[in-house]
């Protein structure tokens, strides 16, 4: 029998349904208009002076003086910061969520990105669970050099870094949909999302390094495994497209590995599905453990420390207000 070792993070929805979330947007909206402020996703600075540029965190669980509504004891708040640590109260396992929009500059144009956590007002929160989220965002096409506007996305907090010899299993639990507008979708519409000239991937990212402290450090580890769930057009394209190298099926999904170097100079592993992958029920380290027999120092080894795990989209550009809803999300690292 395999034990873990302490961590499952899950975005399940807790009792919320699709119109659930809608709501809360709508509640949302509600609240800044009637305290004189912009509606969502409009852009720009907010009337009460707080730039959307600005960062933090938020480890209270209140909302922290962001948009928030209440519902039934369940909590939605907004967070359109470029960077602010989300660590919601939790009994069990912490996570962190952030907006991450690191590729924003003075000159990017659109109507901004926002994140949208639900969590339990009471603290309450089942063993194994972590908050529902969602992204909202709307971003014109960024210079070649510098396309991604951002990876807002939920990490894995407390029992990293690991070494990868130590783990017996990364088992996932998965589903995530993408929608036109400012609210969830049941499904994804790729051909709608494709009109409105979508570019976008959906990803698992982790970063791994002999040492244990660089692992953890997503600019200083020497390796960044990625593992993907829908790349909606080759404008979000991994590094080595055009060379794709080893084929492995897991869980009934064939991924394919491609490989390069990022501006940081590091080796980027991706592998990439064939097709859109909303749902994935399985154990995704044998994505790794191949790795440890390819030759080269391009390639991680089975000592190696992995150091960070997080899971969100890449947001480089589309013409309209798109939402990507984490419907259920849960990463257990067994050893």
């Amino acid at each position: 029998m395999v034990f873990g070792i302490g961590l499952i993070v899950n975005a399940v929805l807790v009792a919320i349904p699709v119109g659930g979330s809608v709501g809360a947007l709508m509640g949302i909206d509600a609240h800044r208009a009637a305290t004189g402020q912009k509606p969502l996703f409009t852009g720009g600075t907010n009337n009460d002076g707080t730039d959307s540029g600005s960062s933090g965190s938020d480890s209270t669980g209140s909302g922290g003086g962001h948009d928030t509504v209440t519902n039934n004891g369940v909590q939605n708040t907004q967070y359109c910061e470029l960077s602010w640590g989300i660590t919601p109260p939790s009994k069990t396992e912490q996570y962190t969520l952030n907006p991450n929009q690191w590729g924003v500059t003075a000159d990017t144009t659109g109507n901004g990105l926002c994140m949208n956590v639900t969590t339990l007002v009471n603290q309450t929160y089942a063993a194994q669970t972590a908050p529902e989220f969602s992204i909202t965002w709307q971003f014109d096409p960024g210079p070649q050099t510098a396309p991604v506007h951002g990876y807002p996305n939920i990490r894995v907090d407390d029992v990293l870094p690991k070494e990868m010899d130590k783990i017996s299993e990364l088992y996932l639990d998965l589903h995530w949909t993408y929608g036109l507008g400012d609210t969830t979708a049941a499904s994804t519409d790729v051909q709608a999302l494709a009109n409105a000239n979508l570019a976008t991937n959906v990803a698992i990212d982790m970063f791994l390094d002999t040492d244990a402290d660089k692992a953890k450090n997503g600019t200083q580890a020497k390796f960044e495994v990625m593992v993907w769930f829908w790349m909606s057009n080759e404008e979000a394209q991994p590094h080595g497209w055009g060379s794709p190298g080893i084929n492995r099926t897991v869980s009934g999904t064939t991924f394919t590995l491609y490989e390069g170097t990022n501006d940081n100079g590091q080796y980027v592993l991706s592998w990439v599905p064939e097709t859109i992958v909303e749902k994935f029920t399985g154990d995704i380290y044998p994505l790794i453990t191949d790795l440890y027999n390819l030759e080269g120092s391009s390639y991680p080894a089975k000592d190696d420390y992995l150091g960070s795990l997080s899971f969100g989209t890449e947001a480089y550009s589309v013409n309209k207000n798109v939402t990507f809803w984490a419907e259920q999300y849960k990463i257990d690292i067994k050893s």
